[in-house]
């Protein structure tokens, strides 16, 4: 069977490119794999890899001060540049499967299905209608009233695609439970969730007796740090730190960071690239992860915490929700609850040594999440839906 799968970035490069990895270590053992994806140089596989580069236009709005502002252009020239491309090269190439992912496969899908390949659509994220309800809300809340969200064009590739697409992928559970409330049949849908490399996330002795809070990712509305913030604040924990790892992306967010800094010398913010740099030089500093999104289709990185051994708190519209059993390797909260939040923190604190063990049972669910568990489960998504 020959397989095509496209991802407008790089691969193992971000979220999105980490995902691209792991479908292509997936696929390449069930298929006849070619990777089509947005780098400028074919990186070394065992596998085909076409890279298409990245769209000339959307850097150009980007790097224009007055237009920085309406990202979503910028995402949606960058995805049509995309997809065009890798509609030119299927023109070429044989395909019994494509698997693209959402809003930068309308295109591909076309071409894909006149050759009578079947088409899946991979959803990294929640049904975007219900992100772009959830981001929206939070802009509401910040006053950052002319910063985009999602382009409605975007949106109505989206639709299409949902309609091209013979099965939906996504990363969880909950997601999947975003399409269903949105009418989607549930047979329609297959959850295949990421695994990691435990033996670059692993646990490491912490060397300091300050209980530390730690998010990584970027510091943006949907990532729901304006709650995370007064609700450490209110947790008032003695010898306590926030270590917030990331930049920020809009003005509020940054203005909010800034401020925050300035008036709390136990809130701090650096940057680190996991890419090239030692993860375990942040996470071995750490009591707990906290990911507060008010939606995010799964967040890898609250699994590659459990994986160094740190309980989380993720909110349940966070696909990382599926890995938590509550009160034994982590808590899920309600998204946008600055006080349950605050009280998870405050009983970590106060509770040394259940945190120890539910650290402990952290890493035990994280090194579940293999390779290998990952091609069993697409193997069953493949006798299911082919």
């Amino acid at each position: 069977m020959k397989v095509i799968l496209t991802c407008n970035t790089g691969l193992g490069t971000g979220g999105q490119g980490v995902c691209l990895a792991n479908a292509a270590a997936g696929f390449n053992e069930l298929a006849d794999l070619t990777v089509i994806c947005a780098d400028v140089k074919t990186p070394q596989t065992d596998f085909s890899v076409y890279p298409v580069g990245y769209s000339a236009s959307s850097r150009r709005l980007l790097a224009t001060p007055l237009l920085r502002r309406r990202n979503d252009w910028a995402v949606l020239l960058s995805d049509l540049y995309f997809d065009k491309q890798v509609s030119k090269k299927l023109q070429l190439l044989p395909c019994d499967l494509i698997m693209g992912v959402a809003g930068q496969t309308h295109l591909a899908f076309k071409t894909a299905k006149a050759k009578g390949a079947k088409a899946w659509l991979y959803c990294l994220n929640n049904y975007l209608p219900f992100m772009q309800e959830q981001i929206q809300q939070e802009l509401q809340f910040l006053g950052e009233s002319t910063v985009a969200t999602m382009n409605p064009k975007m949106l109505q590739r989206f639709s299409q695609e949902c309609k091209q697409a013979d099965l939906i992928v996504v990363l969880s559970k909950v997601a999947k439970q975003t399409f269903i409330d949105a009418g989607f049949p549930a047979d329609k849908i297959a959850v295949l969730p990421p695994f990691i490399n435990t033996e670059r996330f692993y646990p490491s002795p912490k060397t300091d007796s300050t209980f530390r809070g730690l998010y990584v990712g970027t510091i943006e509305p949907r990532k729901g740090v304006q709650y995370l913030i007064p609700a450490f604040l209110q947790a008032k924990i003695p010898n306590s730190e926030l270590l917030l790892v990331g930049g920020t992306s809009t003005r509020k967010m940054r203005l909010l960071v800034e401020k925050t800094l300035s008036q709390n010398s136990h809130i701090k913010q650096e940057f680190w690239n996991f890419n090239s740099q030692d993860p375990q030089q942040v996470f071995s500093r750490c009591s707990v992860f906290i990911l507060p999104s008010v939606e995010d289709g799964f967040g890898l990185v609250a699994l590659e915490a459990m994986a160094c051994g740190l309980p989380v708190i993720v909110t349940s519209h966070c696909g990382a929700a599926d890995l938590i059993e509550d009160g034994v390797n982590g808590f899920i909260v309600p998204p946008r609850d600055e006080k349950a939040i605050s009280e998870k923190l405050d009983f970590l604190a106060a509770n040394e040594s259940i945190r120890i063990e539910m650290s402990k049972a952290a890493r035990n669910t994280a090194v579940t999440y293999t390779q290998e568990l990952y091609k069993h489960n697409l193997c069953q998504i493949f006798d299911n839906y082919l």
